[in-house]
């Protein structure tokens, strides 16, 4: 999406903005994460990852492309008689959208209780605890707003 604006002090600036990915289903990350780990794929090759930890048929994932292109989530290209799927946004932007819903959701927006309630419940190494540690004391140092 790209916003155009005027500004009093100089010319009319355009400014790209890549928006929020939609709302993906379970299933659907199913389907994303054979993607994001390949870069891009068909529909057999999508398949062929899924089939045995799926049971899906390949009538299955092609509903699960074709839903996920529409959702504008994917993009298609033609290579002969396939199409090509990629995704349009990158795993990290759909975490983020992700966690940002289930903030809402379930904590109505709290980070505090969220972050409480799986420190307490995650089985964590070590090293796992070692390193919310360090991003804590940074936190602190930095103040409330990074």
């Amino acid at each position: 999406m790209t916003i155009a604006y005027k500004c009093k002090t100089h010319a009319t600036t355009s400014v790209s903005i890549m928006p929020n990915p939609p709302k993906i289903s379970p299933a659907e990350w199913e389907v994303l994460n054979i993607l994001w780990d390949r870069g891009s794929a068909t529909a057999p090759e999508v398949y062929e990852s899924l089939a045995l930890q799926t049971g899906w048929h390949q009538k299955t994932v092609n509903t699960f492309l074709t839903r996920l292109a529409g959702k504008g989530i994917l993009t298609v290209r033609k290579e002969g008689k396939a199409n090509r799927y990629t995704p349009r946004f990158g795993r990290e932007q759909c975490v983020r959208r992700e966690s940002e819903s289930f903030l809402q959701r379930v904590f109505r927006g709290a980070s505090g209780p969220l972050l409480t309630h799986f420190c307490e419940q995650a089985d964590l190494s070590d090293d796992e605890i070692a390193q919310l540690q360090k991003i804590l004391q940074q936190r602190t140092r930095k103040g409330r707003n990074p």
